[in-house]
């Protein structure tokens, strides 16, 4: 009997791990893997964890510019947005997953913070994205101002009892070109630092999908070398719902 119960146990965990490997290959892909610190949260979503435990619901808004749009992708639900809310509802079983896209191309973070109240609280998510930074680069707002916009932002969805992640500007070549560009990626950390929400490393991840060459130049970046294409929208949507589902667990 005890041997048998032994192999009972043996086939039982073997399953499991067959089980628990398969689920993982379905949502991974070798391509738009990036380093896991990349991926790592420094501050909690306790918000969207105790829907996702308690209501088995999770809402979000992905509140953003022409990325949270998804210029340059090639057809409707390549837009990452549309494709998290693909994945979040495979890996969440059980768990109903709305993704609302709010993203308008050309805005910096001031055109979003005076948008909030309609796009991002009046649906009542438990999470917003907060994808913001570029534009404001490249219309040169002073990063001080930049900084504060992000703070007020951060402490109007708080008061409303909603998650925040702050999402940071694209990696692309051309960004040399605004000498000040990383000043807005870390003014974004400090911000996150000061109100303890976590930064998605959109940057980071792009540059490294780049450079490590993973991924071609065509295939990270449209024709006009600033906007994300499908096959770079699928990867940013794959490794922030890996992120966001590492937070909940």
């Amino acid at each position: 009997m005890r041997t048998l119960a032994l192999l009972f146990l043996l086939l039982a965990s073997a399953t499991a791990s067959a089980e628990s490997s398969a689920h993982r290959s379905r949502h991974t892909d070798e391509q738009c893997e990036a380093p896991s610190e990349y991926l790592r949260f420094d501050s909690d979503l306790a918000v969207a964890r105790a829907s996702v435990r308690d209501e088995h619901r999770l809402d979000i808004v992905a509140l953003g510019s022409s990325t949270t749009q998804g210029v340059g992708s090639s057809k409707p639900g390549a837009d990452y947005p549309s494709r998290l809310k693909t994945e979040l509802s495979e890996l969440l079983a059980g768990v109903e997953v709305t993704v609302w896209n709010r993203g308008v191309g050309g805005q910096t973070a001031r055109d979003m913070l005076e948008r909030l109240y309609s796009d991002a609280v009046d649906p009542q998510p438990q999470l917003v994205i907060w994808q913001t930074g570029v534009n404001d680069a490249i219309d040169h707002v002073p990063v001080d101002q930049f900084a504060e916009t992000l703070r007020q932002g951060i402490d109007v969805l708080r008061e409303h009892d909603i998650d925040v992640i702050l999402m940071d500007m694209q990696y692309y070549p051309a960004s040399i070109r605004l000498p000040d560009y990383g000043e807005y990626l870390e003014a974004m950390r400090e911000v996150a630092q000061e109100k303890q929400v976590p930064v998605f490393r959109r940057f980071d991840m792009m540059k490294y999908w780049l450079t490590s060459g993973e991924f071609s130049l065509d295939e990270l970046l449209s024709r006009d070398g600033l906007h994300m294409v499908d096959r770079s929208y699928y990867c940013l949507a794959l490794e922030l719902a890996d992120a966001i589902v590492g937070e909940l667990r």
